[in-house]
């Protein structure tokens, strides 16, 4: 029997692969994915292309880490950020007990006051059940955030698990929420049904194991639901808005005075103030008029 030859792929390991992200559509941003046929409210794979209304996996690990991202939106990394919160020292060594950035629930706060710190964030490893089983990874910024503890909080305190997370089949879906900016998505992780089957709980935490050394990266970009609602536009005042709904408010609210200030309420405000000064305007010439006629006619009477 002739042997394989030997290929370096084989030599590969968890540490060596990329695992494809999913990413949450927003109504700012994923492009590429809306480019594809993706809405907001989606979820987007960005390593094959796909698109998925919801999400079936078994988790592997939930990661915590932390990151800032800035003020400016751009494409570039963090400023600074934690691989593990826990270890409370950032890719700088700094100490992250000392930042004054620190926010430990990026929940409790609005987008814009979330880019001026340095928030907590996960990332979900997982297992996709719809898909082969190819690892996955999600990752939960924002008021995501609070999702991932409800997550783990779910899979901790589950009894019937005791520990053997893999037994878990988690369905992922996304919750619509209200913003003083306009409607953004937020992942909705739920545990629907223990595994029971003995082979299927084993092979999946094989395949569990296997993931367990890969490496997760830093973000390439700011996640789009850290980057808070860029305006569809702006008003002929320049007052940006998040929505259609917005829009037709503030373009409500600003026509009243755009439209009547040119012809009307300047006229208006003209005439309202000519009765009060244009009358002595008239009676202060009339009188330098008579003035001026008076003397010319009295030296014509002395003449005849």
């Amino acid at each position: 029997m002739s042997e394989q030859p030997e290929r370096k792929m084989d030599e590969y390991g968890p540490e060596e692969m990329a695992i494809p992200e999913w990413r949450l559509l927003q109504k700012v941003g994923g492009d590429w994915a809306k480019g594809l046929g993706g809405k907001a409210g989606q979820f987007f794979n960005k390593t094959t292309d796909e698109l998925a209304n919801e999400l079936n996996i078994v988790v592997v690990d939930i990661l915590m880490g932390r990151a800032k991202w800035g003020t400016e939106i751009s494409d570039a990394g963090p400023v600074c950020a934690s691989m593990d919160a826990k270890t409370n020292i950032s890719i700088y060594n700094d100490d992250c007990l000392k930042c004054p950035d620190r926010l430990d629930a990026p929940w409790s706060v609005d987008a814009t006051e979330r880019r001026t710190k340095c928030c907590l964030n996960y990332s979900i490893l997982g297992i996709d059940i719809d898909h082969d089983l190819m690892p996955i990874m999600l990752r939960a910024h924002g008021t995501s955030a609070l999702a991932s503890r409800q997550l783990i909080t779910q899979l901790k305190m589950n009894r019937a698990l005791r520990g053997e997370y893999y037994r878990a089949l988690v369905n992922i879906k996304c919750q619509e929420k209200n913003t003083p900016f306009g409607t953004t998505y937020v992942i909705h992780p739920k545990i629907v049904q223990l595994i029971t089957d003995e082979s299927r709980a084993k092979e999946l935490q094989i395949e569990s194991n296997k993931l367990l050394g890969a490496p997760i990266a830093l973000p390439e970009a700011r996640p789009e639901e850290e980057a808070g609602p860029e305006p569809l536009g702006y008003t002929p005042g320049g007052t940006p808005f998040y929505s259609e709904e917005d829009r037709d408010r503030l373009m409500a609210e600003e026509a009243a005075p755009v439209e009547l200030s040119p012809p009307g309420k300047e006229e208006a405000a003209l005439s309202a103030e000519a009765p009060g000064k244009t009358p002595p305007a008239t009676k202060k010439t009339e009188p330098k008029k008579e003035e001026s006629k008076e003397p010319t006619k009295a030296p014509l009477d002395l003449d005849f």
